[in-house]
């Protein structure tokens, strides 16, 4: 059928599309209540009474709980209601349930909170001096690793130039288009949960050691998710709470955040900052970097690891042997940090290009040439810290963004000439994709030969059901309308990891064809016995078995409607009946793909405006490139929202100023731009039987490139280094 690699529209669109998509606020069940928070509004304080003397009891009601009564069990402990200390503003600190949501909301105003404020530590350098400290009884310092390869001091007194930078990103909120939410119903033995959720099978987990011994089984059922970016993966407190009330009350409890609520409880991006030194030799060569990464953890107790990628794959596609990184996790008393899409690999690609950029500039260079003088040329490549990048040819891909980025330069010259402010930046990143452990996938022909895939993998809009069932189709020789995947319920699925890391389309897209492949096999087999012949007289094609010395043919159809067998006959076969198989696969590394972006901007009235966009890839084999491409653009957008104007800022106190999408600026159709995506799959790693699709990972890669191509472009229209990201209006003139 050949149905990978072209652009096959989205199977999931028209339930979409007429609007009957299942998303977790449009479910409603009998004696359901309504879960509404209070929350803290002051960053740190000790609580010393919660008087909820006023709601308990009142008209419609049915319960009310405090983070001072709530016995929150070790397990749960990285996830909890504020107990005796309030950790930052929106801290769950009371909870309501009620038949009604909007009275719920209301009665909240009744509930009366003491406590003594705290001094709060809102500076993640305030907080690595860990004089006051953020969390009480606790070092600020969350966690500290150090990554040594060489002798970076050394090679950095051998180099010309050596220069002394903090080039930051400021923390942002997901912003995801539906907010966090979730049903919980009780049910006889078991309770069954109905989230917005990136992986049915971790929160199961979560909510399983939580909730035990007063909970057997729980089932998670995945609902139409708009929206996700890798902030609905890591549990939240909300969802604990949400389940610990239904099994409280013996009623269906709903929770879905409002906007403010979700922009204070949803964790937040980034938050990350570079400080140290780098430099090169008087050939453009780069010579060493000697530093620290500062990740603002908020007031978690998750979310480290963010400064541990960042840190390994500071050096980016080039080579360079003498690094030293000191990576701290810091906590602060703000809203948590997780991963957000690129988690941890933008930062990383904004912090090795500033610098290559800024040496390039020192020294007079190219900055093209300067990337070229100093790429990886020979792969597979060990970086310092021991990551293996996999396959490519990095310079030929450079090649191609070089001929974008002199059109764009020609174009800047002639807007200069005209007194028009117009820049162009490169970046060229390489990011970590794959994160395993491995991803499973069951195919089953039904009896009337149409076929169900079931993933492990929970998609959050990225068209995995297109691109699963375009792989399906293809390995089984059938139309792809004949495939159906389905996933998101642990019920249905029975082990899964779930969708993030930019993972799916290489661990459930390989584990999905092999499934598929041992279903042939299977076909095969019982065939076999259908036709009175041998395996190996028979040959699979077109969705049918041929016999090759009779000429007699099976539809796969056909055969699964035999192999039900007739009512009350007698069957007896030599293999195993069913046309279904399951397989489950990882890797024994991560995969690198890799990229550059190239933007073309003009300054002017306080705005910055993209004129022209390219964006360049290699991520294997691209099974959809129009799914690919529109990865690519909504990330592009994303970035530019990270370059430009996104910011969660704080007060001296720890409060919050960006509470809405009034304060909060994100990209909207005014700020669109065109943006164009060609790929290359060069150098790729050859499939084989173990590995049939050799995809990379797409989802994540444009957020990863986009922020530093803008930064450069903004720098070279305005004239002034660009430190921190977004830019201030100072260089927006």
């Amino acid at each position: 059928m050949n149905y990978t690699g072209r652009p096959v529209k989205r199977k999931e669109d028209p339930k979409l599309i007429t609007g009957r998509g299942r998303f977790v606020d449009d479910l409603a069940f009998p004696g359901m209540v309504h879960m509404s928070i209070l929350r803290s509004h002051v960053a740190h304080a000790k609580v010393k009474k919660v008087d909820v003397s006023s709601v308990r009891g009142a008209a419609g009601v049915a319960d009310v709980i405090t983070g001072l009564t709530l016995n929150v069990p070790d397990r749960a402990k990285n996830f909890p209601m504020a107990h005796d200390e309030v950790l930052y503003v929106g801290h769950p600190v009371a909870v309501l349930l009620t038949k009604d949501r909007y009275r719920g909301e209301d009665l909240l105003e009744e509930v009366s909170f003491d406590y003594d404020v705290l001094p709060a530590v809102v500076d993640p350098d305030e907080a690595l001096e860990d004089r006051v400290k953020a969390l009480e009884g606790r070092s600020n310092i969350g966690y500290k690793n150090t990554y040594r390869s060489g002798d970076a001091e050394a090679a950095l007194g051998r180099a010309r130039i050596v220069l002394e930078e903090r080039l930051e990103m400021a923390r942002v909120y997901p912003a995801p288009m539906e907010t966090r939410g979730l049903v919980c119903v009780p049910e006889p033995g078991r309770l069954t949960v109905y989230a917005s959720t990136q992986s049915a099978h971790y929160m199961r987990k979560y909510l399983i050691d939580a909730l035990s011994p007063h909970v057997k089984d729980i089932r998670v059922v995945q609902t139409d998710v708009g929206g996700a970016f890798g902030a609905k993966l890591i549990p939240y407190a909300e969802e604990y709470l949400a389940a610990h009330a239904a099994v409280r009350t013996g009623r269906p409890v709903k929770w879905v955040a409002q906007r403010r609520e979700d922009m204070l409880g949803m964790y937040h991006g980034r938050g990350m900052y570079f400080e140290g030194k780098f430099g090169a030799h008087a050939d453009g060569t780069l010579a060493g970097i000697h530093g620290k990464i500062v990740l603002d953890l908020g007031a978690a107790r998750h979310g480290f690891y963010l400064a541990d990628i960042a840190s390994t794959l500071i050096t980016g596609l080039y080579r360079l042997a003498d690094v030293y990184i000191d990576a701290y996790g810091v906590y602060t008393n703000k809203t948590p940090i997780e991963q957000y899409r690129g988690a941890g690999r933008p930062e990383a690609a904004f912090f090795i290009e500033r610098m290559v950029d800024h040496l390039a500039d020192e020294l007079g260079l190219d900055p093209v040439e300067m990337r070229r003088r100093n790429l990886i040329r020979k792969l597979p490549y060990t970086n310092p810290f021991g990551l293996k990048y996999d396959s490519g040819d990095y310079e030929s891909l450079l090649n191609r963004a070089e001929l974008h980025y002199r059109e764009f330069e020609r174009r800047a010259a002639e807007l200069t000439s005209n007194g028009i402010k117009a820049g162009v930046g490169l970046s060229f990143y390489v990011e970590q994709n794959n994160f395993g452990p491995w991803e499973s996938a069951s195919v089953r022909v039904k009896w009337d030969g149409s076929v169900i895939v079931v993933v492990g993998s929970g998609p959050s809009g990225q068209g995995t059901v297109t691109s699963i069932a375009q792989l399906v189709a293809d390995e089984l020789q059938i139309d792809i309308e004949r495939v159906e995947v389905a996933f998101g319920d642990t019920d249905v699925v029975a082990e899964g990891f779930g969708s993030y890391g930019s993972r799916t389309m290489t661990l459930a897209g390989n584990a999905a064809i092999i499934a598929a492949r041992r279903v042939k096999e299977k076909a095969l087999r019982l065939a076999a016995e259908f036709m009175d012949s041998s395996v190996e007289e028979l040959r699979y094609a077109d969705g049918r078995i041929m016999n090759s010395r009779t000429g007699e043919t099976l539809t796969l159809k056909e055969l699964a409607s035999m192999n039900m067998g007739v009512m009350g006959g007698v069957w007896s076969y030599r293999n195993e009946p069913g046309l279904e198989a399951s397989a489950y696969f990882g890797l024994d590394n991560f995969t690198f793909p890799y990229g550059s972006h190239v933007a073309l901007v003009t300054l002017g009235d306080g705005r910055v405006r993209v004129l022209d966009y390219v964006a360049l890839d290699d991520i294997g084999t691209v099974v959809n490139p129009m799914l690919a491409e529109g990865q690519v653009v909504g990330g592009v957008h994303q970035g530019y929202g990270e370059a430009v104007m996104e910011a969660v800022v704080y007060d001296h106190a720890g409060s919050p100023v960006t509470l809405g999408f009034g304060e909060y600026a994100l990209p909207t159709a005014l700020e669109a731009f065109n943006a164009r995506w060609y790929y290359q799959e060069a150098g790729s790693l050859t499939p084989n039987e173990k590995q049939p699709l050799v995809s990379k990972g797409i989802a994540e890669g444009a957020t990863i490139g986009a922020p530093a191509a803008l930064a450069r472009a903004i720098e070279k229209a305005a004239g002034k280094k660009v430190l921190r990201l977004p830019v201030g209006h100072e260089l927006l003139g």
